[in-house]
């Protein structure tokens, strides 16, 4: 059955041209069973072909129109009273004429046509045999016929054209003539009214006389039916037909556009499925209260189809404005930056007019309503000009109503779409790459590479912060071990008399003791870390909106167990902790009633015996052997901390080392992601070529990253960068890196490696010179080391610097995929036409431009311009804003808006090409629209 499509515009419709009635006598099956119970009635019929998902189905009985009428009546009956398996169906009227030569012909009537228009065009071509039989032919010639087909208003197709009773049926010596006369078949194929026949055969080869007439009619099928049984069965063969509404004038300018464009046959060895809507598509948009636009009682509505909308208008009929009300309902300010002509623009629309002369494109009452489709979820973002209220609406089935969604983030990742106003498009083929890169970026989902390469930095720059916290804390370490060799030398003078065994006894007993308290005190540090750890245990919260309750059950509930294994391990963890507090504490009190502790306080006693009796024997300062000790017990202790802070200092300079390696990984995988993502997306792009050029070789771009990498605005140009003059060659750093570049680089092929390499050296020198030690010029080094005392930091900012990527961008000038020259090279038409190439390649998000054709010529226009709209169109969501008509007609606009001013911007009308008096707006509305048609058509070998 054919999906059933709520979107205006024009749309596929599943065509059956030719089929037949009991009106035929060569339906056997029927024929039989009329006057019994089993007749066939046209209810029946009907139903037949609305079972099998027909939309349209031509009635084409042999010489005959009996049936057009039953048929019609029998439908308006069923509408009234619709039976089961009822469902639209469009009936054309028409016969299948037996014309002079042999040769039958199809006739085809708009929907309104009767069986006395049928009757009173085979008389007209004066039909000799039986009505319904083929048992006669035309007396008048085959050029008549086809004439008089086309003055009754109809179209001619000749049926089963390649096969019996077939106007191009070969003869079968194998020689490209055909069975029929070649006077009749020059006359037939002489007629530029006839745009179409029926083929059964696409690969059969065509007469000689055909192609010689360069002529493409378009080659349509239907199911020939007689019966209701075997092959030929209604939705066995079709043809798909592009219209808005079905209608003679719809399916003639199909069958001028022709295959492939507007003509679909269901026997195409290309799959095609008509219904398969983008995943995110605008569906409408409302404008209200805007300062020129939907003011008074009804907001301005465009309504869009999910392929390819156009709007069309004069200047300052508001075109403009639905670019920029988009923009803002989907939050998408920023990406204008705040430099450049659209910047500029969408700036004097974003603001309320303080008076009449002022610029301004909003009221205070504005408000936009944006409906989208979001994987079949349909959405409303609403934007108002004071802020107020909800933004993000979702459409409840059950309810039939708009609910406010769960989340109210308006995002890139969740409402996707490309929006590039006037200039923007300029902008990209300009000399600076960023924009572009920024685009690429987007599109090639880098932002997950980029994060890896910002935390990759973050992690090093934390590890390096501690570094220089250690290496404070170090630097006393030197004369500490000075001042406890001292301390040593002087208890060596005591330790060598008849005292030694006692003073050494206390001295290990003292040190045991120490020890001893140091490794409790360790225990316990453990234990505070594990209570520290348990209490960071804490599960990550989950984006708002990201899994919905109603759909996403099973995530959720593994989402709670992994929360609860937290709870668990934290609970773990503190138990562990509360058991090393107990052991500790028992085994302290344990060692506390041993025999060591008895020892410990044995030398004691004896050593403050010593004390008294060194005293007695009269030493000037008996004191000062236990405040040596005691001075060595606490130099111990220091140079023992200093030491494990060395060890650690030694394993966070490895761990920091490693982490810059993980820093440039990072870094070349941004560039990688960008390479497959270009590749991928142009490799059969016949237009433009890029190829991204890993850390780039543009001077000032360079330039302008190390200056604000070391805070120098235009200082120091000797050492940083002097751009080549005449004869005299590129001066400083960057000079040396590029040349560098240049002796690595070969055709085609940057030598990464080797210009990493080089950006290392250039990074080596600028962080000897942060150090003290640099070979550059004497202020520049001056001023490193300054800037280097006032932030530590910068030296590890060097390390982690690199240019940004650069790009070679190239177009063919013939659009043939041939012959590609450097962009640099081109005119500003054909670089903006290499950018729109780019845009239109990939994403399926839907794209938004607003007047692409600016700088382009009409050959660029057509040639790229159109040529992607309609490979593109079945993709994504395509709402282009132009001036130019070829792109509307050329690019067959599914829908069009036609906008006009009359005290205020408003839609004057909508509708498809397919509409006659859409196509005359767009003639008048736009210059060389009446053009556009003919060289649509004549481009076909017809006229309109």
């Amino acid at each position: 059955m054919t999906t059933q499509w709520a979107y205006p515009g024009a749309r596929w419709w599943k065509f059956d041209f030719h089929t037949h009635t009991p009106a035929s006598k060569d339906t056997d099956a029927w024929q039989r069973v009329i006057g019994t119970p089993d007749e066939l009635k046209p209810e029946k019929w009907l139903l037949r072909y609305m079972a099998a998902g027909i939309d349209c189905v031509a009635v084409t009985d042999h010489n005959s129109g009996a049936w057009v009428d039953k048929l019609k009546t029998a439908y308006a009956a069923m509408q009234v009273d619709p039976p089961e398996g009822f469902r639209e169906l469009h009936l054309f009227p028409g016969v299948e004429i037996s014309a002079n030569g042999g040769f039958h012909l199809l006739a085809i009537f708009d929907t309104s046509a009767t069986t006395s228009d049928i009757d009173s065009l085979l008389g007209r071509v004066d039909y000799t045999g039986t009505k319904g039989n083929s048992d006669g032919v035309t007396r008048r010639s085959a050029a008549d016929v086809v004439q008089a087909v086309l003055d009754a208003g109809a179209l001619p197709i000749p049926a089963h054209a390649d096969a019996i009773k077939g106007l191009l049926q070969l003869k079968v010596d194998g020689a490209l003539q055909s069975v029929i006369d070649h006077h009749t078949l020059g006359q037939v194929l002489s007629n530029s009214g006839v745009l179409a026949m029926e083929v059964l055969a696409r690969e059969t080869p065509k007469p000689s006389a055909y192609t010689q007439a360069k002529l493409s009619w378009a080659e349509v099928i239907g199911s020939d039916c007689h019966t209701f049984q075997g092959p030929a069965v209604p939705g066995s063969r079709y043809t798909w037909i592009k219209m808005a509404k079905p209608s003679l004038e719809g399916l003639r300018l199909s069958l001028l556009d022709g295959q492939g464009i507007s003509v679909r046959r269901s026997d195409d060895a290309e799959s095609f499925s008509p219904f398969d809507k983008p995943e995110h598509f605008i569906e409408a948009i409302e404008i209200s209260d805007a300062r020129f636009m939907g003011r008074g009682n009804r907001p301005a509505r465009l309504e869009f189809n999910p392929y390819f909308n156009a709007l069309v208008g004069g200047r300052g009929t508001g075109k403009s404005t639905v670019v920029h009300a988009l923009r803002l309902a989907y939050r998408r300010e920023r990406e204008l930056g705040t430099d450049g002509e659209a910047s500029e623009t969408f700036a004097r629309f974003n603001k309320i007019a303080r008076n009449r002369n002022d610029w301004g494109g909003l009221l205070a009452t504005t408000h936009f309503v944006l409906t989208v489709s979001r994987d079949d979820v349909r959405h409303r973002l609403l934007w108002q000009q004071d802020g107020q209220g909800q933004v993000v609406e979702e459409w409840d089935e059950a309810s039939a109503q708009w609910k406010a969604s769960a989340s109210q983030a308006i995002t890139e990742q969740r409402f996707p779409v490309r929006l590039f106003s006037q200039g923007q498009i300029a902008a990209l083929a300009g000399e600076s790459q960023q924009s572009l890169l920024q685009v690429i970026d987007e599109a090639a989902g880098t932002d997950t590479a980029q994060d890896t390469f910002e935390e990759a930095k973050r992690s090093f720059f934390a590890t390096c912060a501690k570094l220089r916290e250690l290496d404070g804390k170090l630097k006393g370490r030197d004369a500490l071990n000075l001042n406890l060799q001292d301390v040593q030398r002087k208890l060596a003078r005591f330790e060598a008399a008849h005292h030694a065994e006692v003073l050494k006894a206390y001295q290990r007993t003292s040190r045991q003791a120490r020890e001893m308290d140091r490794q409790f005190d360790s225990v316990a540090a453990i234990s505070s870390r594990l209570r520290g750890l348990a209490g960071d245990l804490l599960a990550e919260d989950t984006p708002d909106s990201l899994f919905e309750p109603s759909i996403d059950a099973e995530p959720i509930d593994v989402l709670r167990q992994l929360a609860q294994s937290i709870t668990e391990a934290k609970a773990q963890i503190e138990a562990v902790a509360q058991q090393l507090v107990d052991k500790g504490t028992a085994l302290r009190e344990q060692l506390s009633q041993g025999v060591w502790q008895a020892q410990i306080e044995h030398s004691k006693v004896a050593y403050e015996t010593l004390k008294a009796d060194l005293l007695a024997q009269g030493v000037s300062d008996p004191s000062e052997y236990g405040r040596l000790v005691q001075e060595r017990q606490r130099l111990d202790t220091e140079v023992a901390r200093l030491d494990a802070l060395q060890k650690q200092f030694e394993e966070l300079k490895t761990q920091a080392r490693t982490q810059l390696d993980y820093v440039l990984q990072a870094r070349r995988a941004i560039s990688t992601t960008r390479t497959q993502f270009l590749e991928q997306t142009l490799a059969e792009n016949h237009f433009v070529r890029m190829r991204l050029i890993p850390y780039g070789r543009d001077a000032q771009g360079i330039e302008r990253s190390l200056r604000d990498l070391l805070g120098t605005s235009d200082k120091f140009k000797d050492d940083i960068y002097i751009e080549a003059q005449d004869d005299i060659p590129a001066k400083g750093l960057i000079a040396d890196l590029l040349l560098a570049a240049d002796l690595s680089d070969q055709p085609g092929e940057p030598g990464t490696p080797q210009f990493e390499e080089s950006i290392k050296q250039l990074q080596k020198r600028l962080t000897a010179a942060c150090r003290g030690s640099g070979d550059l010029g004497g202020r520049f080094n001056k001023y490193l080391v300054a800037e280097t005392e006032k932030r530590p930091e910068l030296i590890n900012h060097v390390l982690c610097w690199f240019p940004e990527d650069g790009l070679q961008v190239e177009y063919s000038r013939k659009g043939d995929g041939r012959d590609f020259q450097s962009i640099g090279q081109a005119s500003a038409g054909q670089r903006a036409a290499a950018m729109l190439a780019f845009l239109l390649a990939h994403g399926d998000e839907p794209l938004v431009l607003d007047q692409p054709e600016d700088d382009l010529d009409n050959h660029l226009i057509y040639d790229l311009v159109v040529q992607q709209i309609r490979a593109n169109k079945q993709r994504r969501q395509l709402i282009i804003v132009t001036h130019n008509p070829n792109i509307v007609v050329n690019g067959d606009a599914e829908m069009i808006h036609a906008l006009d001013f009359k005290h205020q911007c408003f839609v004057s009308k909508s509708g498809s090409l397919q509409n006659k008096d859409m196509r005359e707006e767009v003639c008048k509305v736009m210059e060389g629209g009446k053009d556009a048609f003919e060289r649509r058509y004549q481009r076909l070998g017809r006229e309109i």
